[in-house]
């Protein structure tokens, strides 16, 4: 009974691991889930589902920005600047969003948007006005 107990255990705690670990952006601050570019619920959990389109808004800056693609395991696949707007385009093994593919050919699953001091992180695009 024991070793049931602790089996139903651990594959519950695996569970929830892997719910957390694929949900990268609850780490960075409070995911929003969006529609239409409209946001729809506050996502104050742990995790989303995989389908959703969420996005996370924070204050800093450029620096910001690279530190929290650093913290969901995130590697720039391009870049875009047009003024004070800086756009890019990453891509996590930790999002379990299906990729999205650029005119280039590669592949992200995370956008970001920087301007000033306050950048937005979405998955798998960047919904709503940034």
């Amino acid at each position: 009974m024991k070793k049931l107990c602790a089996v139903v255990f651990l594959f519950a705690a695996g569970i929830v691991f892997t719910a957390v670990w694929f949900s990268p952006l609850a780490a960075l601050g409070t995911p929003v889930a969006y529609s239409d570019n409209i946001p729809i619920t506050r996502l104050d959990g742990l995790c989303y589902s995989a389908d959703s389109l969420v996005r996370v808004d924070f204050t800093g800056g450029e620096e910001a920005m690279y530190s929290a693609l650093d913290r969901i395991g995130a590697q720039e696949v391009e870049r875009a600047e047009t003024g004070e707007l800086l756009v890019v385009y990453a891509y996590s093994p930790r999002v379990c969003a299906k990729p999205q593919e650029l005119r280039s050919g590669c592949k992200y699953n995370v956008m970001c948007a920087c301007s000033g001091d306050a950048v937005s992180i979405g998955t798998p695009i960047l919904s709503g006005c940034y």
